[in-house]
Formats: C-alpha cells, sequence, structure tokens
C-alpha cells in the first residue's frame, strides 16, 4: 500500500507533466492558430512556472519526511523539512493569484457589457492585494527575514502560529468566495446570451469543470481551519499539500480548456468523431440579449460559394473579442460540434448586434457544387 508520502509524489509528478502539456497547448493554439495570444495567457505563462516550483518542492519534501511520523524523522531531515515550508507557501501565494488572474482577464473577451468590465476589474483588484498583502506579510513575518527559514535561529522574532493560521484563514475563504464568482459569471454570460441549446450545454461543461476548483478549495479551507499542525507537522502537512496542489493546477487547467477547443475539434473530426449529418437553423435579427444573426443580402457575405466537391453545410457561432480584432471564443459546428477558441476571421470582427453586447453569433453555409 502507498504511504502518504507515496501519493503526494506520485500525485505532483502528474500534476507537472498535465499542466506543462495543456499551457504549452494553450500556447500553440492562441500563438500560432488563432493568433490571439492576451492578458490572460500571460497571466497562465507565469503561473506555470510557479506550480511547477511548488510542485517540486512538494515532491523534495517527501524525502525530508513528508508523510511520515515526525518521531520517525532524523533530525537533519526534519530541519530541511520545516526550511522548505515557507517557500512553498510563497510559492502557492503567486501561483494561485496568477491563475485567478488569468481567468479575470479572460471575462472581457466573453462580454464588452460596462457591468461585466467593471466585475472584471473589481474580481482582479481583489485577487492582487489579497494575494499581493498575504505573501508580504509571510515573507516579512520574522524581524529578521532569513530566520523564516531557520526555526532554530536565535532569537527567532516571528509572528505566532496563530496569527498565521488567521492569515492562511482569510487567505482560503476569500479564495473560495472568489472562485464561485470567476465561475458563476462565465456561466451567467453565455447561458444568458446564447440561445438554449446542444451548443450552449456544450460550452457550460467546458466552464463547468471549475466546480472542481472550487470543492478543492472548500476541503483545503476546512482542513486548514481543523488540523493543528504544531503537532506531528511531517504527517499532518499531506493532509492539505495535496488538495493545495490541486487547487492551483486544476485551476490553470480550467483556464486553459477553453482555448483548447479549436484543436479539440480537429482531432475529433480527424478521428471520425463529429457528425455529418446536416444542420440548419433560423437567421434571425439581432436581439437586446447581446448576440446576432447576421444576415445579408449578397451571396458573398451570407457565405455561399462555390466549389468543386460534395455539399457540405456549416455552421459557425463567434464570441467577439475587441482587445484582440479577433475573435476569441468561437464555435464552428457540422451538426451540433463545438469548438471554442479564438478565429481571426476578420469579416465578422467588427459587427456587434446589440450595443455592449460581446458574443456575436453567425451563420456560415458553404455549398459545393461538382
Amino acid at each position: 500500500m502507498a504511504s502518504r508520502g507515496d501519493i503526494s509524489r506520485n500525485l505532483n509528478i502528474c500534476l507537472i507533466v498535465f499542466s506543462s502539456i495543456f499551457v504549452a497547448l494553450r500556447f500553440y493554439v492562441r500563438g500560432f492558430m488563432t493568433k490571439a495570444l492576451g492578458l490572460d495567457d500571460a497571466f497562465s505563462f507565469v503561473a506555470l512556472p510557479i506550480l511547477l516550483a511548488q510542485s517540486s518542492l512538494e515532491i523534495r519534501e517527501v524525502s525530508y519526511g513528508a508523510g511520515q511520523e515526525i518521531s520517525d524523522v532524523p533530525p537533519d531531515q526534519l530541519k530541511k523539512f520545516f526550511a522548505i515550508l515557507p517557500t512553498m507557501q510563497l510559492l502557492y501565494f503567486a501561483g494561485t493569484g496568477f491563475v485567478r488572474l488569468s481567468i479575470v482577464a479572460f471575462l472581457p473577451r466573453l462580454s464588452k457589457e460596462r457591468k461585466v468590465i467593471l466585475l472584471s476589474w473589481a474580481l482582479g483588484g481583489a485577487v492582487v492585494i489579497m494575494s499581493t498583502v498575504c505573501f508580504f506579510i509571510m515573507l516579512f513575518e520574522c524581524k529578521h527575514v532569513p530566520d523564516l527559514w531557520n526555526k532554530d535561529a536565535p532569537g527567532r522574532q516571528c509572528l505566532s502560529s496563530q496569527h498565521e493560521a488567521d492569515m492562511f484563514w482569510a487567505h482560503g475563504g476569500i479564495g473560495v468566495f472568489v472562485d464561485i464568482l470567476l465561475l458563476g459569471i462565465p456561466l451567467w454570460i453565455i447561458s444568458s446570451r446564447m440561445m438554449f441549446s446542444a451548443t450552449t450545454k456544450r460550452v457550460l461543461l467546458v466552464f463547468s469543470v471549475g466546480f472542481f476548483v472550487i470543492i478543492t478549495g472548500a476541503i483545503r479551507l476546512g482542513l486548514i481551519v481543523t488540523t493543528d499542525f504544531a503537532v506531528n507537522t511531517t504527517y499532518v502537512f499531506i493532509r492539505t499539500s495535496v488538495w493545495t496542489d490541486l487547487e492551483g493546477h486544476v485551476g490553470l487547467w480550467v483556464a486553459c480548456f477553453p482555448t483548447l477547443q479549436p484543436l479539440l475539434r480537429i482531432i475529433t473530426r480527424r478521428l471520425g468523431l463529429s457528425s455529418k449529418n446536416n444542420y440548419t437553423a433560423n437567421h434571425n435579427t439581432s436581439s437586446n440579449l447581446g448576440y446576432g444573426y447576421h444576415s445579408r443580402s449578397n451571396r458573398k457575405s451570407r457565405g455561399f460559394t462555390q466549389r468543386t466537391g460534395t455539399n457540405i453545410r456549416g455552421h459557425r457561432e463567434i464570441i467577439e473579442d475587441d482587445a484582440s480584432g479577433k475573435a476569441i471564443v468561437g464555435y464552428e459546428e457540422r451538426d451540433v460540434g463545438l469548438e471554442l477558441g479564438s478565429v481571426g476571421s476578420v469579416g465578422i470582427g467588427r459587427n456587434f448586434g446589440a450595443k455592449g453586447g460581446g458574443i456575436v453569433m453567425t451563420r456560415e453555409v458553404e455549398i459545393r457544387t461538382a
């Protein structure tokens, strides 16, 4: 049976691999496929090395006694164990901060409405303040800063364990609340501005993965509130460290998932998993819900072209991104397939159906004749 330390080590190896893959794919899709790199991507790229460093130290802690009874850990290893803890805590504050900022920076791509922009600024400010304050309180909690990494330093004057615990409780509680908002706002934007359809369900499913992040943060908060880390620290440490790692890495995955849909769409087509049935839809005019269907009289603007081949009917829905001049979240369907990602179609780029609306839905039909 695997020990607590083995579970932590194996988990963090998996987290390192998957997070690296998702961020690399995000960079490929945004940088080369859709050419729509933005601030949200920058925050994700900064968060990745921080989370990788945190997980690497978690793995290192296992060799210094993490998961073992403290009485079984040699004194020299125990000293190294406690010396690494502050660095891990600092990395946690920074890593989760950048992950949340990545999701906050994504919100204006979904909607340009004033209330969404204001919410984004408010959430971004809250995340920056919370992460920065906790980071520097932790960093300067000792009168002599290097004593933070040396528990046995003579004359060590640092914050009491209770004050440190209060800070972690406050950070954890505010973090769970912010995560709920970061999940709820995209779901509200999409559900209120898209007609309820199979496509809407797929988009909502992508964002609903964030529920796991909220649950993870809540479990972690419950554990740090109910656990006395002053007793048998090396053993109880694993209880919260596992959830701490999951919170940061899975949050990063959630930030990356919406950007990977163009790539997933290509893969499903090549594997023959896309539906081949024709899709028909009504062409309606713009509504006050923030989305509209573009209908034009000439054949070119309506998306009709003639080429050699077989008859194909396509359908595309675009969510506009004024910040980059490209659509950031798009869905391309043949039948009811979903494609989420930036689409660099200039012809669609500047048409809004309603003032302040950030989501524009367009039908493209291509007919090829022999």
